[in-house]
């Protein structure tokens, strides 16, 4: 991806993380019916909007960087040249497997505790793959990955059930 490109999807997020959370914030709080104040609408959502921005300025500041690295280094040198294609590919990948789990598996089956520890696992294993296997390192990125899973899914899962007093399937 051009570093072009990369500011302008920056700036797309950093717009749509804005809006979430402008929209999440102008929602009715409904103090009135004494809803707790972990539970009230918009909350959630506007949590997302924020780390939608935090993400995208992160972003927009590497893009922005690296494009300063560009400019500053020798044009012959190879280490400016832009990564290889595939990136479709693999944003289709990472939206049949989100569509895949949560319009699919979720709630037809395992518990959520198991099945986002098996999403996350499945998801950062084809992703890291290739990495894994060009640096031998296979066996230590499948058992960090694993670990990583299940404590990922049991503390989303206690954020849920405990904080936010969601019942997960």
């Amino acid at each position: 991806m051009s570093r072009r490109a990369e500011i302008g999807t920056a700036l797309v997020w950093l717009s749509l993380g804005a809006a979430i959370t402008l929209t999440s914030w102008r929602m009715d709080r409904l103090d009135h019916l004494g809803i707790n104040p972990w539970s009230v609408p918009g909350l959630t959502p506007g949590a997302i909007g924020v780390l939608i921005i935090v993400f995208a300025l992160a972003l927009l500041w590497q893009a922005v960087r690296a494009g300063a690295a560009t400019a500053a280094s020798d044009p012959d040198d190879d280490a400016a040249a832009p990564p290889p294609a595939g990136s479709a590919r693999r944003t289709l990948i990472a939206a049949a497997l989100c569509v895949l789990f949560a319009g699919v598996t979720l709630g037809h089956g395992l518990p959520f505790v198991a099945e986002g520890a098996v999403f996350v696992f499945v998801f950062t294993t084809i992703f890291s793959w290739s990495l894994w296997r060009a640096e031998g390192r296979v066996r230590n990125g499948l058992l960090r990955t694993l670990i990583v899973a299940v404590a990922a899914s049991a503390l989303i899962s206690w954020l849920f059930e405990q904080v936010f007093l969601v019942r997960l399937p």
